[in-house]
């Protein structure tokens, strides 16, 4: 099968179309081949969506002004995947230059006739009724198996010597985090290093904010972490050993991240700001912290008793999430399944 993947310049969308890739290859054999997508200057948003609605029919031409996309350079793919909003009018425009193979998009579409898209993986159980359209956990380049099975977490007296991941972003589109509330995150980290035992293995973050970046590797100068990632000098994918780590912990404003910590097999806690605006991401994280693996708690007040009692009562994901995705995608290609797996009801389990 040959897997067009289609990416924009943000790791937690281009992540997201390499995990769908990951999981077309529990269905067959693939060849990847990978197309950066930039729009052009004049090419936002909006104006992307105004093509397509009134002129998308010149695809090649459109690719062309659009993206600087030549399209008779492309060897004529199998399937197509994007995630991401820049990806969404270019891949519709290279399923009509290859006569509608299927294009598989990772998230909801908005302001776009998505008639032309195979199937869109969402992250909300409410969106999952929506034509062509199926509830995933987000997907992602996290392989289980790549991980030792985390030390049992059964009782506070269990985080004596466990490696606990935190994963620390910063403020996104309608989520902020005021300065009191990275304070009180510096102070639950100490506090649980020093009541608990626990060993913090620590990385900030793009969007981590430079005084913060400071703030933890004082930290780890002072010996109160077991390791320090910072992002500035490590780069993209750098927190990724992190996963193997016994449980995770991840500022709520990556929904990848969370996502990330579930797919590979652990207890995982968001530590939720008081500044969040309702929407689509809470939608998500809120149903998938009614499965076992996921709890949030709130940065500003969670105490180490709190913390303890909470990552003590999670149950880490079962089986591997590339194939409860293949599954959802084998009949959209008509294909079967993985061999042996029975695709349970969505709230079932994440995996």
């Amino acid at each position: 099968m040959k897997v067009l993947v289609l990416r924009d310049k943000k790791p937690g969308h281009f992540n997201q179309a390499e995990g769908v890739a990951l999981a077309l290859g529990r269905l067959a054999s693939t060849q990847v081949t990978r197309l950066d997508v930039r729009p052009s200057w004049f090419a936002h948003d909006d104006i992307r969506k105004q093509i397509m609605k009134r002129w998308g029919r010149d695809a090649r031409g459109w690719l062309k002004s659009m993206y600087a996309i030549d399209a008779d350079a492309l060897e004529r793919p199998d399937v197509i995947v994007g995630s991401g909003r820049p990806t969404i009018a270019a891949g519709i425009l290279l399923t009509r230059v290859f006569g509608g193979i299927p294009f598989l998009y990772s998230g909801g579409i908005g302001g776009y006739d998505t008639r032309e898209v195979s199937l869109m993986l969402v992250a909300s159980p409410r969106a999952a009724g929506n034509p062509r359209s199926a509830y995933a956990l987000i997907p992602s380049v996290i392989d289980p198996d790549a991980y030792a099975p985390p030390r049992p977490l059964l009782n506070p007296a269990d985080l004596k010597g466990a490696e606990i991941a935190l994963l620390i972003g910063g403020s996104a589109y309608r989520k902020e985090y005021p300065a009191g509330e990275w304070e009180a995150l510096i102070r639950l980290v100490g506090d649980v290093a020093a009541k608990y035992g626990v060993r913090w293995r620590v990385s900030t973050s793009r969007r981590t904010p430079d005084e913060v970046h400071q703030r933890f590797k004082a930290l780890a100068e002072a010996g109160t972490l077991a390791e320090f990632v910072d992002y500035r000098t490590a780069g993209p994918g750098s927190a990724r050993a992190l996963f193997g780590c016994d449980g995770v912990v991840v500022t709520e404003d990556s929904m990848s991240m969370l996502a990330e910590g579930i797919a590979a097999r652990r207890p995982v806690i968001g530590l939720r700001s008081a500044q969040v605006h309702d929407g689509y991401a809470s939608e998500a994280i809120a149903s998938w912290a009614t499965g076992p693996s996921l709890a949030i708690l709130p940065i500003a007040t969670a105490t180490p008793e709190q913390f303890a009692a909470t990552l003590t009562s999670l149950t880490p994901a079962t089986g591997d999430w590339r194939d409860r995705l293949a599954a959802i995608i084998a009949p959209v290609l008509g294909l079967a399944p993985p061999e042996g797996y029975v695709l349970e009801q969505p709230h079932a389990a994440y995996l």
